[in-house]
């Protein structure tokens, strides 16, 4: 398949000189720290499907931009709260992690996520939190009033999930003596110690 990982500067060069538009998909860093909002944008006017890794927060950063940040993605109390909830609301009967939630994050905005794992609890755990709602509703019975929405509590997060999550960007930071924003090197997560991470071109 055609699968890039591009800016929208990138696919702009690309379009003047492609036979084939758009390609298929544009595999990007995606997460709730750097959800690359311009980027999505784009893909979704051109029909790009838009692909995340590093869902769960990139492996190439240290400890000092983690603190920086406010710490890993999958130990912030923000995503730790969505679990408990969860959990709550299941009455314990199902373990919950961070990694689904952000990995459903993803998804319920209509992303392709690819986590990487080896263990078989994490796969399997992983694939529950993608599935899709229609295999994880159940039929309410006739004596019971509780909804199908909140039978499916977990798998399908609430607005004010999405918008706590949605909280933690940090795309763009204040330049030090101005109010400027700029980008924000630190949320990104990936590649950082890359030669070509900057790769730029007229």
């Amino acid at each position: 398949g055609r699968r890039l990982g591009s800016t929208i500067k990138h696919l702009e060069a690309l379009k003047t000189t492609a036979r084939v538009w758009p390609p298929a998909v544009n595999q990007i860093e995606l997460h709730p720290y750097r959800p690359q909002k311009e980027l999505v944008e784009y893909c979704r006017k051109q029909g790009i499907i838009v692909q995340a890794y590093a869902s769960l927060g990139g492996q190439d950063s240290g400890k000092k931009t983690w603190n920086v940040l406010g710490g890993k993605l999958l130990e912030r109390e923000e995503v730790i709260r969505i679990v408990e909830k969860k959990k709550k609301k299941f009455g314990g009967k199902k373990k919950m992690t961070s990694a689904q939630v952000l990995l459903r994050w993803a998804t319920q905005q209509g992303f392709g996520v690819i986590p990487k794992s080896t263990n078989v609890e994490h796969l399997r755990m992983n694939l529950e939190a993608v599935a899709e709602d229609c295999d994880e509703k159940k039929k309410a019975d006739d004596d019971n009033d509780q909804s199908e929405e909140e039978e499916n509590v977990f798998f399908n997060l609430s607005d004010e999930d999405m918008e706590t999550l949605n909280g933690l960007d940090q795309s763009y930071v204040q330049e030090d003596g101005t109010q400027q924003m700029v980008v924000n090197e630190r949320a990104r997560l990936c590649w950082v110690r890359d030669p070509l991470k900057m790769l730029d071109f007229d």
